[in-house]
Order: structure tokens, then sequence, then C-alpha cells
């Protein structure tokens, strides 16, 4: 097996690595398994907590814990690859990562998950950074390209087939498990995935770094803490002073982390985060067009998922299938991005946010002119046009910003990289609540109002007495009102509880149509206005990005721009 000091990029005369496309794949394939995870969760929510007896708030740290834990770690966890050795710290996450998966599918209680789901997390963070900095150090410019590609796909494909695999095993329940499957199917994939990777996985370290900054990482771990908790339990909290004081002392902590890193490099010692990097504009616009983008993707479905779910009423199935569309373009098109970032350059990135801008738009148009009798087909051609430009940046873009990174600190580089896209993951989905469930109350009021005049009139023709007809639909009002007013959809309010007014025998089934049909409609408009009303956020944060791209050196050539300027092998 072989070993690499990775103190720079790959001369020409480098022997490639024989093993290095058997290394991709098992990188790819731990690289899924984890982006799986962070997606899969969302549909056993509503089954571990009924199994468990958790609480609102229990359930809800059961995602925050894994999101905290890894977002922490992962700066820390791809310098360590740097000093350590990337082979040992990616087998180290791995294990742990099929481990605590192991253990979060046997968890006993709420705090006994939470506290796996928070390891988890950690494990992830050894995992994830490796990824990239294999991928800078293994392959030569072209290639390097191709392989940034592929990982472009399976981030795409993690993304999608998380819901859908999610929703699959729950309805399968296979031998009374419930929500356990959604662990541990990690678990032979992570065995495999580790049996494999000892065989093929070469060792690779930086020759340049000097052992781990210490009191660097405790200092960026608590501003992350700082940061990340409360940008992701801001909303369900309602934005207490105590959460707004984090944020406010993440800020001063991570200026305190800065002015550290700087003093070390000063004095000649190796800091945690080399920040040389940020003066590279490669690196700096990159690495903000990642943060914005990132905001906007993960964010959009979370909207979409809700609408199709919470407004159609479809099942969780069902509305990851509606998605199919856009995961098969996304392969296509990463598929073909290092093909064709080499002929257009920066130009790719331009394209791709420009068909996210053009897809965006087209399902904005098609939702409102069918969501009325929305069967599902509609979106197919603005999703393969969204999907399309989703894999024309997120493998050039990778290829963008670390295009002119040391291999010595490709992990740093990394950790960096998926900090940033984490923290703008959780900022985007934090904006979307405040924007959708902020606008959703007062849509559901105006069409509350604008359905009232059909109920009443359809409850009359039941031979319901005026003052009867008059309680119901105050009712309605009420119950509308409120259940659209509340952090938590799922709870239904004391006003939408059955009263003890008892109807006619005759009567109560033609009122129970009514009322359903008039909440039926009430909820697909107020979500159809709350989505189109929050979709203008992707479509300004899509904008900038596609702005931004102009900032790039005007000379980038996504593909192939190392092995121009560093003269390695393009083949």
């Amino acid at each position: 097996m072989s070993a690499r000091s990775a103190a720079g990029p790959l001369p020409e005369t480098h022997p490639l690595d024989p093993t290095r496309w058997r290394a991709l794949a098992v990188l790819l394939l731990a690289l899924f398994m984890v982006l799986l995870d962070t997606s899969i969760v969302t549909n056993g929510l509503a089954t571990l907590q009924r199994d468990l007896g958790a609480s609102s708030a229990q359930v809800q740290f059961v995602l925050t814990g894994y999101a905290v834990g890894y977002g922490v770690l992962l700066i820390t966890g791809g310098r360590l690859g740097d000093l350590y050795g990337r082979r040992r710290l990616f087998l180290l996450g791995l294990a742990s990562f099929t481990l605590t998966s192991a253990l979060c599918g046997l968890a006993w209680s709420p705090l006994t998950l939470i506290a796996f789901r928070v390891l988890q997390g950690l494990a992830a963070a050894l995992l994830f950074p490796q990824v990239a900095s294999f991928i800078q150090v293994l392959f030569p410019g072209r290639e390097r390209a191709r392989a940034f590609g592929l990982q472009g796909t399976i981030i795409g494909l993690g993304i999608i087939a998380g819901p859908l695999l999610g929703g699959l095993l729950i309805d399968a329940n296979l031998f009374g498990s419930l929500w356990r499957p959604i662990f541990l199917v990690n678990v032979p994939i992570g065995l495999l995935a580790l049996l494999w990777a000892a065989r093929v996985l070469p060792e690779s370290k930086s020759d340049q770094a000097r052992g781990l900054d210490v009191p660097g990482v405790a200092l960026l771990s608590l501003a992350l803490v700082l940061l990340i908790y409360p940008v992701i339990e801001g909303r369900d909290q309602g934005w207490p002073t105590w959460l707004l004081t984090m944020l406010a002392l993440s800020v001063v902590t991570l200026g305190v982390f800065v002015a550290y890193q700087r003093r070390l490099m000063a004095r000649g010692k190796t800091p945690l985060v080399q920040l040389g990097m940020f003066s590279d504009r490669s690196f700096a616009v990159g690495a903000l067009i990642a943060f914005v983008f990132q905001s906007s993707v993960l964010s959009y479905f979370v909207a979409m998922s809700l609408f199709f779910q919470a407004g159609l009423g479809y099942g969780p199935t069902q509305a990851a299938l509606l998605l199919i569309s856009y995961q098969v373009a996304i392969v296509v098109a990463s598929l073909l991005s290092a093909r064709l970032g080499a002929r257009l350059g920066r130009s790719i990135l331009s394209l791709g946010t420009a068909l996210l801008i053009f897809g965006l738009l087209g399902i904005l148009l098609t939702l409102n002119a069918t969501v009325l009798n929305y069967r599902g087909y509609e979106l197919i051609p603005a999703l393969i046009v969204s999907g399309l430009g989703f894999g024309f940046v997120i493998g050039p873009l990778q290829t963008v910003i670390l295009s002119r990174i040391n291999p010595a600190n490709a992990g740093s580089a990394s950790g960096v990289l998926a900090t940033v896209q984490q923290v703008g993951s959780a900022l985007g989905v934090a904006i979307i609540g405040v924007l959708l469930f902020g606008h959703l109350a007062s849509s559901a009021d105006m069409v509350g109002a604008k359905v009232q005049p059909g109920l009443t009139q359809t409850l009359r023709a039941t031979g319901l007495p005026a003052s009867a007809v008059g309680g119901i639909t105050a009712g309605f009002s009420a119950c509308v009102h409120d259940r659209f007013n509340q952090a938590d959809l799922n709870v239904v309010p004391a006003s939408c509880q059955p009263r003890g007014n008892a109807l006619p025998a005759n009567l109560v089934k033609p009122v129970g149509a009514a009322l359903t049909a008039a909440g039926d409609e009430v909820r697909r408009e107020a979500f159809l206005s709350a989505l189109l009303f929050t979709l203008r956020f992707q479509l300004a944060a899509y904008a900038l990005c596609f702005g931004l791209v102009f900032l790039l050196p005007g000379n980038t050539r996504v593909m192939a721009q190392a092995a121009a300027a560093r003269k390695e092998p393009t083949r």
C-alpha cells in the first residue's frame, strides 16, 4: 500500500497511484452514506417520537445534536487528516460512524438517541473532509475535475435518496422495527466501505504540519456551537434573548479565534486554519459562492417537501418520488461537468446558476398555474432544468475553490469549505422557516376568510339551522387561525378538537365532508402562497451566485487550470 506525504501539487513526472479510482469509489460510497443520513432521518421522526415517548423538543434535538456535532468538528477533522494521515482519519471516522449508527438504531430512550446522534455527527466530521482532501492529492488537474464531478453526483443523489429510502423503510416496517432501519441501514454500507477502504486507500498526510493547535480547536469549536445551535433552534424556540446572546458571542469568539490564528502565524507556528487561503481569490470568492449556494439548496428541499406533504397531503415516499427527474438531471450534468468545464472555464458556473434561476422560475410559474389540479408530472421540465444547473455547479465549484490550494493544506481547506457549507445550510433553513411559517399564518387567515362564504352555503344546503351554521363557521375560522399560527403544525389545537354539540345523525357525514373540503382548500392554497413567497429567497440566492461567479479569476479553467498553471498531467 502506497504512502504519500503531500507537500505540494503533483509534478508532471509523478507516477499516478494506480489505485486512485478504486480509492475514489470507496470514498464516494462513504460520502453517500453520510449524506444519506442527513436527510433520511426526517421521515422517521414522527414514528420514533411515538415509539420512544419523546417530547417535541427531544425530537428536535435528534436533528440538532447531529448537526451541531458535525459542524463543530469539520475543520478540526480536516486538520487532523493533514497531521496524522487522511487514511487513518477516514478509517477512524468511518468505523465510528458505522458504530454510532448501530447504537442509534438500538437506542432505548430519547436521551440515548440524542447522545448517539451527537457522536454520529462527530464521526461524520472526521470522515467528510478527508474525501475532498484525497481527491486533491490523488488526482492531477483534469482527472481531479472528473473526480469532483463524480462527488457532485453523489451529493445530489444523497440529498434526494434520503427521503425516498427513509419513506420506504418506514412504510416497510421490517420485523416491526418501525424507525430503527433508517439508522441500521448504515451498518452494512459502513462495514463494506471499511473493509474496502482498508485494502485500497493509500496513506496521505502533510510534511508541513507541525502539531495540532489545541487552543485554536477549543476557540473554533466554541464559536461554532454558539453559532450553529441558535441558527437551528431559533425559530422553534421563538428567538429568546439567550439564543440571540449566543449568536452575538459567536461573533466575538470567532474574532478572538482569528486574532489568535494571526498571532500564531506571526510567531512562525502552525495555526489550525491557514488564513492565507482567504487571500486567494478562487478560494475566498468560491467559498462565498458555496455558502450562498448551500443556503438555498437544502432550504429549497425543505420548502418543497413541506409543500408536497403538509400542503398537498402526499406521503414522504410519494413526495420523494416527485423529485426523481431532478435527481436524474443532477447525475447527467455532474458526469458532463468535467468535459464542459474544460471548454467553458468559469462559464460553466454561470451556466449552472442561470439554469437554476430559469428552473426555479419554471417551478414558480407551474405551481401557480396548476396547483389546484396538480398531479405530479407538471413540474418535471422545470425540475430537469434545475437539476442540470445543480450538476453544473456542485462539482466545478469544488474544483475552483481548491484549485490553488497546496495539497499539504488540503484537509484544513476541505474542513473550512465543509463548515462554510454546513453553516450556510443551517442559515438557509432558518431563513426559510421564518419566511415560510410567517407567511403561512397570514395567508391561511386570508384563504380561510375566502372559503367561508362557500362553506356557509354548503352547510345551509345540508339543512342545518342558521344558528348552527354560524357556530360551525366561526369555529372553523378559529381552527384555521390557531392551526397555522403554531410552531408545530402536527399539533391539533383545542379549537380544532371535536366539540360536544351533537349533530343529527343524518348530517354528521355531509357536514364533516364540507369541513374537510374547506380545510383541504385552505391548506393547499395557504401552503402554495407561502411557498411562492419563500422561493423568492432561493431565486435571490441563485441570482447572487450568478453575479459572484464573475468575481472569480477571469482565466479560471475549472477543469484544467491546475494542469496548465502547474504542468500537471491532464490525461
